[in-house]
């Protein structure tokens, strides 16, 4: 993506909102999905992340979710299709609870 986004904010201080919670976040892999999932660990809850098919972008906000101290699953997948967005329901709910 050119330009990259931003997508942390240094100075947040964050309050524990969504602490032990789960968030299912779709197009998380960069712009406004990534800052959301970052964000959201910020404030306690695991992500999965659902994206179309850039896989290193995934693994980034993987990466800086994980660094939050929080878990973090990822599922590639077009969510135009509804078989899809059944599996990934199915997945964050069995792996995350």
């Amino acid at each position: 993506m050119n330009p990259k986004p931003e997508y942390e904010n240094e100075g947040y201080k964050p309050s524990g909102k969504l602490e032990n919670k789960v968030a299912l976040i779709t197009g998380g892999d960069s712009g406004i999905g990534r800052a959301v999932a970052v964000l959201f660990a910020k404030e306690g809850a695991d992500i999965a992340i659902v994206y179309l098919d850039e896989h290193e972008d995934a693994e980034v906000t993987k990466q800086k979710v994980i660094d939050e101290g929080r878990k973090c699953i990822t599922l590639a997948g077009d969510i135009s299709k509804y078989e899809i967005c059944i599996e990934a329901v199915k997945k964050t709910a069995s792996e995350m609870g």
